[in-house]
C-alpha cells in the first residue's frame, strides 16, 4: 500500500516537472520574442530615421544657401538703388512715389522731409474698381506741399469711355496738381484693339480736363508697342525701368526702384521711387501751370 502510495506521488511529481518545464520553455520563447522584436523595429526603423535626418540636413542646407543667395541678391539690389538715388540727387531731379490702399503710408511731411516731392494715389480700376484711401490721401498730402497726381488702372476689357466715365464720376476735379497717369501693366496691350481703346481713354481725359494733361505709366515694353500709335494725341510717359537712361524728351518720368529706401534707422521703409525729369523748382512751377 505504501509502495503504491510512493509511487503516486512519485508519478505527480514527475507530471509537475514537466508541467514546469514545458511552461519554462514556453517563458523563455516569449522572452526571446518580445527580446527581438525591439530590435528588428528599431533596425528596420533606423533607414528612415537616417534618411529623414540626411534629408533635413540637406533642407537645412539648401535654406541656407538660398538665404545666402537672398541675402547676396537684396545687398546687390540694395546698392543698385542707392546708387540710382545717389544719381537721381545728383541730377537735382525731384522724387517722389506712387501709394494706394494696397502700400498706404499717411505721415506726408516726413516723406517731404525726406526728399519726397510728389505722389501719386491710385484713384481707379477699370470701370469698377475705386481705391477708397484715395480722396483722403491725395488732399493730405497736397496739404503737407507734395504735388499729387491721380492714377487710373487701364483695364483692356472695359471701353475706354467706361473707363473715363467711372474716372469722373469718382474723382471729379480732384485729380491734383500733375498730369493723370493711366497705369498700363505688361500684360494689358494684347492687339490693336486694346490700343484703340487706350487711345480712346486718354482723349477723353484729355477733352473733359483741358487744363491737366495726360501721361502713360508703363514699362519699356509696352511703351515700345504703343509709342507710335499714340504719337498724335502728344502725351508723355512714364517708364518703369531700374535706370534713369531714358528720362527727357517724351519720358517725363521714370520708376527707377520699385523698392527704394526712405529714411533712416527705426523710421526707415521702403516705396517705389521715380524721379521727375527737373528739379524741385521745376516741379513746383509745373504743378502750379496745371493748378491754373
Amino acid at each position: 500500500m505504501q509502495k503504491k502510495k510512493r509511487k503516486q506521488q512519485k508519478n505527480f511529481l514527475d507530471y509537475l516537472f514537466f508541467i514546469l518545464v514545458v511552461l519554462g520553455f514556453v517563458w523563455t520563447i516569449a522572452l526571446w520574442s518580445t527580446a527581438k522584436s525591439p530590435v528588428q523595429s528599431g533596425s528596420a526603423g533606423s533607414k528612415p530615421n537616417n534618411s529623414r535626418s540626411i534629408s533635413e540636413k540637406n533642407n537645412r542646407t539648401s535654406k541656407k544657401k538660398s538665404s545666402q543667395n537672398s541675402s547676396s541678391k537684396t545687398s546687390s539690389f540694395s546698392s543698385s538703388s542707392d546708387t540710382q538715388l545717389a544719381s537721381a540727387k545728383q541730377k537735382n531731379f525731384a522724387l517722389g512715389t506712387t501709394l494706394s490702399s494696397d502700400q498706404p503710408y499717411t505721415d506726408y511731411p516726413y516723406l517731404k522731409s525726406q526728399g519726397i516731392s510728389f505722389a501719386y494715389f491710385r484713384a481707379t480700376t477699370g470701370s469698377s474698381s475705386l481705391d477708397n484711401l484715395f480722396s483722403s490721401s491725395i488732399k493730405s498730402a497736397k496739404d503737407a506741399g507734395l504735388s499729387v497726381g491721380a492714377m487710373l488702372v487701364f483695364d483692356s476689357s472695359t471701353t475706354a469711355y467706361g473707363s473715363y466715365l467711372y474716372f469722373v464720376q469718382k474723382v471729379g476735379k480732384e485729380t491734383g496738381n500733375l498730369p493723370i497717369a493711366i497705369y498700363v501693366s505688361d500684360d494689358s496691350i494684347t492687339d490693336s484693339g486694346s490700343i484703340t481703346n487706350l487711345q480712346g481713354l486718354i482723349q477723353d481725359l484729355k477733352d473733359y480736363y483741358p487744363n491737366n494733361s495726360v501721361i502713360v505709366r508703363c514699362d519699356k515694353a509696352i511703351y515700345d508697342k504703343v509709342q507710335s500709335q499714340l504719337t498724335s494725341l502728344n502725351i508723355k510717359y512714364w517708364l518703369i525701368e531700374n535706370n534713369l537712361d531714358n528720362i527727357g524728351s517724351a519720358v517725363q518720368f521714370v520708376q527707377y526702384n520699385a523698392n527704394g529706401k526712405i529714411g533712416s534707422g527705426i523710421r526707415s521703409f521702403r516705396l517705389p521711387i521715380s524721379a521727375f525729369d527737373g528739379s524741385k523748382t521745376d516741379l513746383k512751377k509745373f504743378s502750379e501751370g496745371i493748378e491754373k
